[in-house]
């Protein structure tokens, strides 16, 4: 269930401009040990939202969807870690894939696929859901959990 207080943006119809916009928005309210969440249906644009944080936060490697290798780390004027777990189930207590260890004070961690980690990464800053509406639009939710990250939103619409 959303927490409406939590919502700082819900839009329709959204297509690949806007979607580099509120990407590089969202890239300009992240923080060390963020970590944001994010849902949505293959092709959704979850990757594409994940590229246009890293560049606008000046990674200059090409950003992956790291689906068969769990995690990928790129350096620029953050450290972002990207996690993809659409392809595992579940992840039990026993298992000893450490998801935990990803969650760092020092990165930003966006997760595709995250609920095979739910309870393993750790309390999320931010929320992001994503669905198809036509070939080239989607919905787009973004939810800030915290008052910190809802502030940050806001004066990072500033620069817009």
């Amino acid at each position: 269930m959303v927490d409406e207080s939590h919502v700082v943006l819900r839009r329709q119809g959204v297509g690949l401009g806007e979607l580099r916009r509120v990407g590089r928005r969202l890239a300009s309210a992240l923080r060390e040990g963020d970590l944001v969440l994010l849902y949505g249906p293959l092709g959704a644009g979850k990757t594409t939202l994940i590229r246009v944080v890293a560049e606008a936060l000046d990674v200059t490697d090409p950003v992956r969807s790291p689906s068969f290798t769990l995690a990928n780390i790129y350096a620029g004027s953050l450290v972002i870690q990207h996690l993809d777990l659409y392809r595992l189930d579940e992840i039990g207590d026993d298992d000893a894939l450490a998801l935990e260890e990803y969650v760092s004070e020092e990165a930003v961690t966006l997760v595709e696929w995250p609920q095979a980690g739910i309870g393993r990464l750790g309390p999320a800053s931010w929320v992001i859901r994503l669905a198809h509406e036509s070939l080239h639009e989607r919905s787009l939710e973004i939810e800030a959990l915290t008052g910190d990250a809802r502030e940050r939103w806001k004066t990072a619409g500033r620069h817009e």
